[in-house]
Order: structure tokens, then sequence, then C-alpha cells
């Protein structure tokens, strides 16, 4: 028997919980609605056909360590069908265990005009970006492509990606991104943070109107990005996507989002790497858009009905569990199989319970403190996303490039 204070506690968990679970509900049901508009065949297309889509590309790719997949990544950024473009990876360490792929590719398309950059000059405390910035002397055409080194794509991606920019109010292209190949725990658990959390929330953003550049592709013209204070600009920011997209848009330039979705690769992530990796998602979005994420609580809806249903379980508090968790199973199968292509979530979807948890958790956690782990090195975070870490400071080496 509960005291008064304890049974309004549980009236109180149960009522949050109801709520949050009909928003996540029909939160779930827009996503679809969202990627039905989005990708139907007769839909407004941003990557519409244009008169020169075949403006040269220079695409660079941040390397550091050997990642799941890698020369199968990369390679589908050099086998290319469109005309001319070029490839510079960027490293800071000459004994990366990457190095020998980049080699080995290098060999294998020597009609390609790719540079490998080595450097550890550091202009600020994002260590993706002072990878980047090295490559800086090295660029040759005025469309910047900038990608994670896990990303694989279609060999008709950059002239796909090129034809936005026949609008002159285009400034940045972006593209949806999902995780595919995961093999282990981890990695399922993995994708299914960027496929059944990241991506339908992104297109149902997109679907209201919003516009945002997604950090696995990013293309922008060269004349904005140096407007916008081009790598210095990104260098002490943890969210350099989220701030690359915010300073476009604030300077007048639309975002363009492509149609063609992107395919990232999960690294070996244990579980424990992973649960980090959502935790610093959270701290991110927290320090950048602190009302947005104080919102996305709301989507938590089955975690919240599990805590609801422990304390209190109630034939409504089954029921309207295992329909939050039946609608959340089945929009995000419909979206990657209707539209998206990715059947093989099919065989992850088991998972999404577990995964919905450790998104609930990493939510909390993303209130505990302004530190997170990157590579390996601990960043305080500071207002607008600005990185510190203790005892820091930016040096200069002079570059290698091979």
């Amino acid at each position: 028997m509960l005291d008064p204070l304890g049974a309004l506690a549980l009236q109180v968990l149960c009522a949050a919980a109801c709520v949050s679970a009909v928003f996540t509900i029909g939160f779930s049901l827009f996503t679809v609605h969202a990627a039905g508009l989005f990708w139907r065949p007769d839909g407004r297309r941003d990557d519409a056909p244009a008169a020169d889509p075949l403006t040269p590309i220079t695409v660079l790719k941040p390397i550091k360590g050997a990642d799941q997949g890698m020369y199968e990544n990369l390679s589908s950024f050099l086998s290319q069908d469109h005309p001319r473009f070029q490839v510079v990876f960027c490293l800071q360490d000459p004994r990366d265990p990457a190095l020998p792929i980049l080699r080995r590719l290098q060999n294998e398309f020597p009609r390609t005009d790719l540079q490998i950059v080595i450097s550890h000059n550091r202009i600020g405390f994002n260590p993706k970006v002072n990878n980047l910035s090295n490559a800086l002397p090295h660029i040759k055409h005025d469309l910047i492509m900038i990608s994670d080194s896990d990303v694989r794509v279609e060999p008709d991606f950059l002239r796909r990606a090129a034809l936005p920019f026949s609008d002159p109010k285009v400034g940045l292209v972006t593209a949806f991104y999902q995780s595919r190949h995961a093999v282990g725990l981890g990695p399922a658990l993995e994708s299914l943070a960027v496929n059944a959390w990241f991506l339908p929330q992104a297109v149902g953003a997109v679907g209201m109107g919003m516009r945002f550049a997604m950090g696995a592709v990013m293309m922008v013209r060269r004349g904005v990005f140096e407007e916008i204070g081009g790598f210095h600009a990104l260098s002490l920011h943890l969210a350099d996507d989220y701030v690359l997209g915010a300073s476009t848009q604030a300077l007048g330039h639309r975002i363009a989002v492509l149609r063609p979705v992107v395919a990232c690769v999960p690294d070996a992530w244990t579980i424990r790497e992973h649960f980090e990796h959502l935790v610093r998602w959270s701290r991110t979005i927290f320090v950048c858009q602190p009302t947005g994420y104080l919102g996305s609580g709301l989507l938590h809806g089955f975690s919240l009905m599990l805590l609801a249903a422990l304390f209190h379980p109630s034939w409504t508090m089954l029921s309207l569990l295992a329909l939050v968790a039946g609608v959340r199973m089945l929009s995000v199968a419909w979206i990657h199989c209707r539209y998206v292509g990715n059947r093989e979530i099919l065989r992850h979807l088991w998972l999404l319970p577990a995964s919905d948890l450790l998104q609930a958790a990493a939510w909390l956690g993303g209130f505990r403190s302004r530190q997170v782990v990157w590579r390996g090195q601990s960043y305080d975070i500071c207002a607008k996303g600005r990185l510190v870490p203790s005892g820091d400071k930016p040096g200069t080496v002079p570059a290698a490039v091979l």
C-alpha cells in the first residue's frame, strides 16, 4: 500500500508516460507521412536536373584509424562517374593504420586526382576539423564536400550532389544517412541509433520545413565556406556540422537535402562504446539546441511506459506499452523498406526496445555533465558547443603531401 505521496508520484508517472506514449505514436506516424512526401516520385526535388551538373568537386575525407569496411567506403568515392573531381585524404599520424589502405587506393586509382595529406597541425580543439584544415592549401575546386570515412555511396552520387547548386540561393547540400552492414550486438545497436532514431527524426524535421547540415555528407560553395570563416569557425565546436549549417543559413543561403540516402558502416563498437557515443550525441544536442532537446524527451514513450507498467501493471498500461512498441517497429520498418531500400533493418528490429532504453538513459545523461570523451580525449563543452580540453593548445607543424 502506497502512502499519499507515493500514490501521487505514481499517478504523475503514469500520466506522463501516457502523454509521452501518445506523442511517440503520433510522431512515428508523422515521420512515415513526411518520408512519403519527401521521397514520392512526383514530389518536389531538391536535386532536379540542372543545366550544368558537372561542376568540379573537391572531396575531403578525415581519416583516423582503419574503420570497418574502409576500403569499400573510400573506393566508392573514387569510383564516381563524375568527370572532374578531386579527393583529399587527411591524416594526423604517419603511423596511422589506415595509411596502407590509402596507398593501395592511390595505386589502384592512378587516374583519380587523389592526395594524402599527413600533418598534426592544429587550429582548434575539434580533432576532425583540425585534420581537415590541413587540406585547405590543396583544395582545387569551388564545391567542397566534407564526408566521413565510414560513408559509402553509389557511383552517381557526386553528379546528384552537384545538381542543387544550379540554384544560386543554395549554399550547402547535405544528405540523410542510414547505417548498413552491422555485424555484432554493439554495431547493431549503433545502427538502430541511426536508423530508428536519427533518420526518422531528421525526416520529420525536414517535413516540418527545417533544414540543417548532416555530418556524414556536406557540400558547400567555397565562397560561402570562406564567408562563414572556414575551418577556423568550426575548429572550436563539437558539432561542426551544426555550426556549418546554422552559419550558412544565417548568411541567407539555402540548404538543400538530397533524395539519395548515403550508407554509413558502423565500426566494431562494444556496447559501452556505443552508449558513450549516445551520451556524446545527447550532450552535443543539448548544448546546441536546449529547447529542442527538452522537447525530445516526449519521444521516449516506450521507456516511460515500461517504467509505468512495472510500477502499475494494469491492462491499460500494458496495452499502451505494446502499442507504442508496435508502432515504433512498424514505422521504422516502413520508412526503410518502402523509401530507403534498407531491408537489413528487419534483422535488428527485435533489438529496438533495448535501443530505446539506451536512448532514454543517454538522454538523461545529456543533463549530467558538460564533458564528453571523443577519440580517447576528454573535453568540456561550453556555451554554443565550444570545446575546451584541459591544458590543450593549438600547434603548428608542416604538412606532408603524398
